[in-house]
């Protein structure tokens, strides 16, 4: 097992020139399931994107440690990817031994990248809890927002306010050089769970069409998951 410190095909977002339109798709992918991936690959064409950036974290600022190390994810997300078109990975978030802020991330990017257009996603159940994330209305400053839709998730009284305030400020839709924007959107909805998969692995249940067979070879080959307490 390679460490962090070696890890292959490390990709910033800022190897993209120009302005582009960066897509940032943020998780724990513990481990990474279609769930994540079909999604994915409907965003970046929904959102016509030069690159979306699977954002693996190290510490998640909300919610409890990752069962798989940071390196093993990484190794998973790889194989996931294989060929997808224009769907990349962004480590950077990974390589932090802190807990991860996305001020901080797309502070980096827009550093790096000042005339793109930052797109972020987030589900509609984060975007409820949105006034709980470190500097919100900085990160309003540097990127649009793309709220995902999913099933029983509903806006708190706050995310509501803040949409409409954004979309009676700056419309509905993301336009080249702009932030601030705040759309929603429907994606195709698997009901596939990374809790639930690490549950089948434990109890010796199959997880095929779950998860992309390699990522399901890389688990078994690993040893991950295999006990509630691993």
């Amino acid at each position: 097992m390679w460490s962090l410190a070696t890890t292959p095909h490390v990709v910033s977002a800022a190897g993209d020139v120009g302005a582009a339109r960066i897509g940032l798709f943020g998780g724990t992918f513990d481990p990474v399931h279609f769930g994540h991936l079909r999604p994915a690959v409907e965003l970046r064409e929904a959102y016509d994107l030069n690159t979306l950036y699977l954002l693996p974290n190290h510490r998640p600022v909300h919610r409890g440690p990752a069962r798989a190390n940071t390196a093993h994810r990484i190794a998973m997300l790889e194989l996931s990817i294989d060929r997808a078109k224009s769907v990349s990975i962004d480590t950077r978030e990974a390589l932090r031994d802190k807990p991860s802020y996305t001020y901080d991330t797309l502070s980096e990017i827009r550093r790096e990248q000042p005339h793109a257009t930052l797109v972020f996603f987030m589900g509609m159940d984060a975007f409820a809890k949105y006034d709980t994330w470190h500097e919100w209305e900085a990160i309003l400053g540097m990127a649009n927002l793309v709220v995902v839709k999913r099933p029983q998730a509903l806006h708190s009284t706050f995310s509501a306010k803040l949409l409409a305030r954004q979309q009676e400020r700056l419309g509905t839709t993301i336009r080249n050089g702009e932030s601030g924007v705040i759309e929603e959107c429907d994606v195709t909805q698997l009901s596939i769970s990374a809790t639930d998969i690490r549950e089948r692995i434990a109890k010796r249940r199959t997880v095929r069409f779950l998860l992309p067979d390699a990522v399901s070879e890389y688990i078994v080959s690993n040893g991950l998951y295999q006990s509630n307490h691993d």
